[in-house]
């Protein structure tokens, strides 16, 4: 995404996950803080986006709302509710294992690194400038008198490819961390990738714990296919990493990340429509991994 801009993916994710948890089945699988959170981002965003916030809360325009999603991409406002309810699981097995760290890459308008401060963890965001100072106005604002995570702006192209790891980081290398990179890799070159998995092996003293989310668009539909990207480039971003699964699976273990666990659409749809009861599906060659 552009260094200077707001991102509106983050943006929708964010809106996706608040009208969702307008409904008290998914509302039931998350803290209250974390849905406080999601309410004051929505209702902060820019102009039109911050209406979201407003008409959402009618019962019959969330159903007009899914309706449509579905129409377009089945699937894609449950894998949102999914990924940050099935992150949150990995996290807090990982905690049970002494892990205390973590850092959220292109970490956009997510609640991760401020709800898990409150809980003693070490947390980071690094995400592109602009957005890195607006997700600091908004927890100064919002969050005073809360622990806040450490948010450091980098923007990682192909010809800039470091990260903010170094002598003079505040990040600890030696502690027990999560990397966090949900919806993140999709969007860069595979060498890029590639830098930033080799970076990451090679800042810390103990191999870092890193859960993952891939889109493996070979698996959907070719009109569902033409559906994400359209959407995605609406938003002005831009999917670069088209890779399966296998392929994947491949460039993180060739980088020195053992596969641990991996939950596909169907694992995390049977489990999570049984948990709150819903027939809304997950979509397609949506894929959560958690790597060592």
């Amino acid at each position: 995404m552009k260094p200077d801009q707001l991102s509106k993916t983050a943006a929708f994710i964010a809106i996706k996950l608040y009208g969702l948890t307008r409904i008290p089945a998914f509302q039931s699988l998350f803290d209250d803080s974390v849905i406080n959170f999601y309410d004051r981002v929505v209702q902060n965003l820019p102009f039109p986006l911050n209406y979201y916030h407003y008409w959402l809360k009618f019962n019959w325009v969330r159903r007009l709302y899914i309706w449509s999603e579905e129409l377009f991409l089945p699937g894609d406002l449950l894998h949102i509710i999914a990924r940050k309810y099935y992150i949150r699981q990995l996290i807090n097995e990982l905690k049970d294992d002494g892990y205390r760290q973590i850092v959220v890459l292109g970490a956009g308008f997510d609640d991760l690194a401020f709800t898990y401060s409150q809980k003693g963890f070490s947390c980071f965001e690094i995400d592109v400038p602009h957005m890195a100072k607006y997700k600091q106005q908004f927890l100064n604002k919002h969050y005073p008198d809360s622990n806040h995570p450490d948010i450091i702006n980098a923007h990682l192209t192909n010809n800039q490819q470091k990260l903010p790891f170094g002598s003079s980081s505040t990040i600890n290398r030696d502690k027990k961390t999560i990397i966090i990179a949900e919806g993140f890799f999709d969007y860069l070159q595979t060498d890029l990738v590639e830098n930033i998995l080799h970076q990451i092996k090679q800042y810390f003293s103990d191999s870092p714990a890193l859960i993952s989310t891939h889109f493996a668009l070979n698996e959907l539909p070719l009109h569902h296919r033409w559906s994400f990207k359209t959407g995605v480039k609406t938003v002005g971003e831009e999917l670069k990493l088209h890779y399966n699964i296998t392929q994947f699976r491949k460039l993180l273990t060739s980088n020195g990340f053992i596969i641990k666990k991996q939950f596909d659409h169907q694992t995390i749809a049977s489990k999570l429509q049984q948990k709150i009861g819903t027939d809304l599906p997950i979509l397609q060659g949506f894929y959560l991994l958690m790597s060592k």
